[in-house]
């Protein structure tokens, strides 16, 4: 967003394709600072039951449908006409895109739809993994 703007002299964008970037990136910030929120959050979100830990995963994963028709709108870029650095960095966000929602949906999958025996035994197999991240001493590197 930003380098559509800064570089605007340098890479004579059309007014059109300026802002649809600026609008496509305002966007990208609004869901991320919700997903960022919700990484905040998640301390809480272990500490409580089970029920809770699934219905966070399916609040996530309705929040990642409706970002899914925005990542198409941002894929629409790939068939403008914008200068190969803007095609690069647009490709990188869209790898970055389409990693986070890959990786939402199989945690929401594997929340809502896998056997409630091995759903939780995942859960407490995560619940036990970020008690023993937490409890464990620092190194002399983390300090």
């Amino acid at each position: 967003m930003i380098g559509s703007i800064v570089l605007k002299p340098y890479i004579s964008l059309e007014p059109r394709e300026r802002d649809l970037i600026i609008i496509l990136c305002s966007i990208n910030i609004l869901f991320s600072l919700y997903y960022l929120w919700n990484v905040l959050r998640l301390e809480k979100i272990f500490k409580l039951e089970i029920k809770n830990i699934i219905k966070f995963g399916k609040n996530i994963g309705v929040v990642t449908l409706l970002y899914i028709p925005h990542a198409g709108f941002f894929a629409s870029l790939f068939f403008r006409n914008l200068h190969n650095i803007e095609i690069i960095m647009v490709s990188l966000i869209f790898l970055m895109e389409t990693m986070l929602i890959g990786v939402v949906f199989k945690e929401v999958y594997d929340l809502v739809f896998l056997e409630e025996s091995q759903r939780d035994y995942e859960i407490e197999a995560n619940h036990k993994k970020y008690l023993e991240r937490k409890n464990r001493p620092l190194s002399r590197h983390e300090q």
